[in-house]
């Protein structure tokens, strides 16, 4: 199988599955003996046409009123070739789309498309949430619901920023590694604009350094580690952690106190659990209690009440339409409802493990009123034993660089 062939059949299985982009990619080449470039031009194929999902739509439909999905793959990648990639052959990937579509019908779609320089109808207002949708890959709804909540100037920005790749950051500790002579070592990184962080700035992953071995660097997003930076942690008085997302929060905790951290670490995700479990076979010493439970299990994890504790439940986790071109296609407007019942059952068990004085900490990487101000306001007014230290919405056009809320509750001392 050629490169688009192979192209199309992940693509299917991406619109019709929800399988993440990754995954199917995984999947595909597990069983072959693709060379690097040969994986290469199949992500960029695929992921180009994703990220310009919605305009493709546009364009297709236009011309190919009612073709079904599948019979359009072909023609999507030639748009994504000429109007983006400019990587491969014009002439091959047409003679595919061709094999399929009517010759004449493409070939008017193609003049129209390059006699243009607004391929977006141009009757739609700039302002609109259809035009913002195509502009910026965005689901409609999304950008409706968002304008509604944080108004138009604050989504365009954040439409803006997600429109580009967002840039890793990664935490350093600070203990076993000296930044300036890291950054000296690889150019590829240079600092974050909050300590004892870095930003990786090249191609390829670079988890196979011997200080991401080490689990000296890590993953963390910047407003994380601000989050963390104001907390009132302290190991003596205990610290628990329920998650059902993957997060390098223990790792991070590890930086800050010494290798026998005292940590109760609660994951209600299979793969995030291995994970941890791997992960913390690289600490000579450390107190790490890690369980595999649902939030309705807590009490079969945690033997006392803690000083703080950290909720990190699934949420609609909107920070991924910046950095994984396929989101888009798995998020859906019917299961916010579901999304945040769950977030508030989770907030109200693990209230339950916080002494007083101590601290309940909400975290989710999104961008949602209902899913954060309103759960805490909702939480508040049935909870008479919880305040409000402190909360706040991170936009991703901020230093931070980060879509993510968090709420600070302490436990009223009777």
């Amino acid at each position: 199988m050629n490169v688009f062939e192979v192209s199309k059949s992940i693509l299917l299985k991406l619109v019709n599955e929800d399988v993440p982009f990754a995954v199917v990619l995984k999947n595909t080449f597990k069983k072959t003996n693709a060379d690097p470039a040969f994986k290469n031009d199949v992500a960029a194929i695929v992921g180009c046409e994703l990220r310009h999902h919605y305009i493709f739509d546009n364009l297709v439909n236009r011309f190919f009123e009612g073709v079904e999905f599948e019979k359009t793959i072909y023609l999507r990648f030639a748009l994504a070739n000429g109007l983006f990639l400019r990587r491969f052959s014009e002439t091959e990937i047409i003679a595919l789309a061709e094999q399929e579509l009517d010759k004449e019908t493409i070939y008017r779609l193609y003049n129209y498309v390059k006699s243009t320089n607004e391929i977006i109808p141009n009757e739609l207002d700039k302002a609109s949430p259809e035009y913002l949708s195509y502009r910026y890959n965005t689901p409609d709804w999304v950008i409706r619901m968002w304008q509604k909540q944080y108004g138009k100037g604050v989504v365009f920005k954040t439409l803006k920023v997600n429109y580009r790749q967002s840039v890793p950051s990664i935490r350093v500790n600070e203990k076993n590694v000296d930044i300036d002579e890291f950054l000296g070592k690889h150019p590829d990184f240079s600092k974050a604009p909050i300590d004892n962080m870095i930003i990786y700035q090249g191609r390829g992953t670079p988890k196979k350094l011997p200080e991401f071995e080490s689990g000296d660097l890590f993953f963390m997003k910047m407003a994380t580690k601000y989050i963390l930076d104001i907390l009132d942690l302290d190991v003596l008085k205990g610290i628990a952690i329920y998650t059902e997302v993957p997060n390098n929060i223990y790792l991070d905790l590890l930086t800050r106190f010494s290798e026998d951290t005292k940590l109760d670490l609660v994951i209600n995700n299979t793969f995030c659990y291995y994970e941890v479990k791997r992960n913390l076979q690289k600490v000579t010493k450390h107190h790490i209690f890690v369980y595999e439970a649902e939030y309705s299990s807590l009490l079969t994890c945690l033997s006392k009440k803690v000083h703080t504790m950290i909720c990190m439940p699934k949420s609609s986790t909107f920070d991924l339409l910046r950095s994984t071109p396929d989101y888009f296609l798995r998020i859906k407007q019917d299961k916010l409802d579901e999304i945040i019942a769950n977030e508030s059952a989770c907030l109200l068990e693990c209230s339950k493990y916080v002494e007083e004085g101590g601290e309940l900490v909400y975290m989710i990487p999104t961008l949602s009123r209902k899913e954060s101000n309103n759960v805490i306001a909702k939480f508040l007014v049935e909870n008479k034993d919880f305040e409000l230290v402190e909360e706040r919405q991170f936009f991703p056009f901020e230093v931070y660089d980060s879509c993510l809320y968090f709420a600070r509750l302490k436990k009223v001392e009777k």
